[in-house]
């Protein structure tokens, strides 16, 4: 019996055997290509822990990458499917860490923010992430550096911060009204407004320098805000990429390369302001009140000079606390106020009697406002400007409700979730309904994470609140605002959640009162 021919020695003058080199390639590519799986492959997953599906070496990223451009909204329905903890793994590299793990109870929150707040930080990953646009500032630092960030920036929110504040938004509403009369009866991008009048109470307010983008509206967005909402974007888009540090190392890509563009623009606007107010210093003038003067005034007390980079940092945390988040907020608000014409009514109605006459708007008098306030609270609960944070563990550790979670997972709270959830809000959680704030007790920050919770709760959120009462208080009186296109309400989100397409509605004046 012959044996079948691919069986028989090779005997052909055209075979030739691997030689030792092309052995030793192969085995040392397997053995290198065996290390990178085990040096990035995802953190193991407990069994019990719920999720999205989950392959090999990419974990839930697939999922995630699918569901990326509407990803706060998955999360919230993923929490309704999946429960109050959910997750999966995710490859081992900066910026993802090998598994993330996704939290809406209560407990769990303040165990994280609060209870053992030193074990989870934003660390190395997320400074990694955002550093183009954030630097090592407040929101993306930890230890020292946070705590001495905090610490120049919690001086600086006094009572006189806020009147100054409420003066200068109130000069930007004359401007905002003026600018209504004129385009009487057309339709006006409310979100534009709100961003435009945000950078510019921001920027006079934290650094001292007037943008006047509301006065240029003919002229397009300012380009240092316009470059700012775009690093936004793209940044954002690095969450997903396990490999954007490569990318942005060898400008690997249409994103990375100009991510490094618009982080030149940033870096040369925020250095005209800073040089600015130096040069104000060295003329002899005195520091002002704004939070740039005040970090100037730190390092010269303290004799250790802010590099430039610190200072640029302070600019593009401020600038994203104080423009973005409001005006987010803002524009939420008007989204759901002007379909409702009895909140418009009874906001109209306190805002006559308490700001009305020679009481004016002034922050005592908003302060006073305590069905807008609920309104306002009632906004942020189904819109949070932020959708979703995270932090990273430092050490082993167990959550309230037995989840175990791996040192180096991040572990992600959602805000957007827990403003609509029945178990915590009841069965009308998804209605608008600001009377579920009026004369009860500020709920906890651990279950309404609109403004942060714990050592790390937004040292602006009297200024915040305040803002925007002024301006609903201060417009609703004297225009009617219609919706007369239909917004459906979708967002587009980067760092914030701002609505999509804009807020394109008809502006008419009730009055020629200006």
């Amino acid at each position: 019996m012959t044996a079948p021919s691919h069986l028989l020695p090779r005997e052909s003058p055209n075979y030739y055997p691997p030689s030792p080199s092309t052995a030793i390639l192969f085995f040392v590519t397997s053995f290198a290509l065996c290390i990178v799986y085990c040096k990035i492959k995802p953190l193991p997953v407990p069994k019990s822990l719920p999720g999205p599906t989950s392959y090999p070496l990419i974990g839930i990223l697939k999922y995630m990458i699918d569901h990326w451009e509407d990803w706060p909204e998955e999360c919230v329905r993923l929490s309704k499917k999946y429960g109050r903890t959910w997750g999966g793994g995710v490859p081992n590299v900066r910026g993802l860490n090998g598994m993330f793990l996704f939290v809406v109870d209560e407990k769990c929150v303040k165990h994280i923010l609060y209870d053992n707040f030193d074990n989870y930080h934003k660390g190395p990953s997320f400074r990694s992430l955002f550093r183009d646009l954030l630097g090592n500032g407040i929101f993306v630092s930890d230890g020292a550096i946070w705590q001495e960030h905090r610490k120049i920036t919690s001086n600086m929110f006094s009572r006189n911060l806020l009147r100054s504040t409420a003066e200068v938004t109130l000069s930007k509403l004359h401007q905002i009204t003026a600018l209504f009369h004129e385009n009487n009866n057309t339709t006006i991008d409310l979100q534009d407004i709100f961003f435009r009048m945000t950078f510019d109470t921001t920027s006079y307010v934290a650094f001292g320098c007037e943008m006047n983008s509301l006065q240029a509206l003919d002229k397009g967005q300012h380009h240092f805000a316009q470059a700012f909402d775009e690093m936004q974007m793209l940044i954002t888009e690095r969450i997903v990429d396990p490999l954007f540090e490569i990318k942005r190392f060898f400008q690997i890509g249409s994103r990375e390369r100009r991510i490094a563009q618009l982080k030149h623009i940033l870096y040369h606007e925020s250095s005209a302001i800073i040089n600015a107010r130096r040069r104000s210093v060295q003329d002899g003038d005195c520091l002002g009140p704004d939070l740039l003067s005040r970090f100037l005034d730190h390092s010269k007390m303290v004799g250790q000079p802010l590099h430039d980079n610190e200072l640029h940092s302070v600019v593009m945390n401020i600038l994203l606390a104080g423009r973005d988040t409001t005006a987010c907020a803002l524009s939420w608000a008007f989204f759901e106020i002007i379909k409702r014409p009895d909140v418009i009514q009874k906001i109209v109605q306190e805002a006559t009697q308490i700001c009305g006459g020679k009481n004016g708007y002034t922050h005592d008098t908003v302060n006073q406002l305590q069905y807008t306030h609920a309104v306002v609270m009632e906004v942020l609960r189904l819109h949070p400007s932020v959708p979703n944070d995270y932090k990273f563990a430092i050490h082993d550790d167990v959550l309230p409700d037995g989840t175990f979670v791996p040192a180096g997972a991040g572990v992600i709270w959602l805000p957007r979730y827990m403003g609509r959830s029945e178990e915590i809000w009841g069965p009308d959680a998804l209605e608008f309904k600001p009377e579920r704030f009026l004369n009860q007790k500020e709920p906890s920050m651990f279950r309404y994470t609109v403004f942060n919770a714990g050592y790390r709760l937004c040292l602006g959120k009297p200024l915040a609140l305040m803002t925007i009462k002024m301006t609903l208080a201060y417009l609703l009186p004297k225009f009617q605002f219609v919706d007369h296109l239909g917004h459906s309400g979708e967002y587009f989100w980067t760092i914030v959640s701002s609505m999509k397409g804009g807020l394109p509605v008809k502006v008419s004046k009730l009055s020629d009162e200006l």
